[in-house]
């Protein structure tokens, strides 16, 4: 904080559920929260990097959160793994942006689950997924364009009035950990493994890209999704001492 810039503050609340079952093999939680933020920090509309004190180009306002949490793990046996589920809802309010109305934050994520399984083959050999989904991401984005004076304009919706698209992937694993008829003083393992196994273009981010001119007549302008990292295998071998 600084004489212009109060420190930011938050209060979480949270109740929460915890039972096991057959003999704590199986771990349940079940949880709800609200968090308020205050004194929360954005760059005002229209901003711009400088060489300036970025200080005076700060607006204030506050932030809350609220939600559900879901979690089951088993911990014992052959198979084991867990699934957790996040029900959310984060917002924004700035008397200066979005003409006061609150907002979704960037990272409001409606819906956030997680699903781990592992098996166990044999003493050597263990198998393993993980699967993962979450909402997309809140954008702001241009809603129209217009030429003014030999120039395209774009005129942006409301602050992240949009989503990205959806986020899931798959991974899975073969794991291999040689069985030491002797005690010895290095442990290694063999992993062989694929990241996002069907190859899910998900969404890094968006941008507009232009073809043809302006004095052509033939501008087009069309929204295009840059995406990381597709089917990924690979091969580790991990080792201690």
């Amino acid at each position: 904080s600084t004489y212009n810039v109060k420190p930011q503050l938050s209060w979480l609340y949270a109740a929460g559920l915890f039972k096991n079952f057959l003999d704590n093999a199986i771990e349940t939680s079940v949880e709800i929260y609200y968090k308020d933020m205050q004194n929360q920090i954005e760059y005002r509309e229209g901003y711009t990097p400088s060489i300036s004190d970025p200080e005076s180009e700060f607006v204030f306002g506050r932030g809350w959160s609220y939600g559900a949490e879901w979690f089951v793990n088993k911990v014992r046996g052959r198979f084991t793994g867990w699934v957790g589920y996040t029900l959310s809802w984060t917002w924004r309010k700035f008397p200066d942006l979005n003409e006061g109305r609150r907002y979704p934050a960037r990272f409001d994520r409606r819906h956030d689950l997680s699903v781990v399984g592992n098996y166990s083959l044999s003493q050597k050999w263990k198998l393993g997924a993980v699967f993962v989904y979450g909402t997309g991401n809140a954008i702001t984005l241009p809603e129209r364009f217009y030429i003014m004076n030999g120039v395209l304009n774009q005129e942006y919706s409301r602050i992240n009035q949009y989503r990205m698209k959806s986020y899931h992937r798959m991974d899975v694993s073969m794991t291999y950990t040689p069985v030491q008829k002797k005690p010895r003083k290095v442990k290694s393992q063999w992993v062989f493994s694929i990241y996002n196994l069907y190859s899910r273009f998900n969404p890094y981010f968006i941008y507009f890209d232009q073809e043809g001119t302006i004095a052509g007549g033939d501008l087009k302008v069309s929204a295009k999704q840059v995406s990381l990292f597709p089917v990924l295998p690979s091969v580790t071998w991990n080792f201690s001492f």
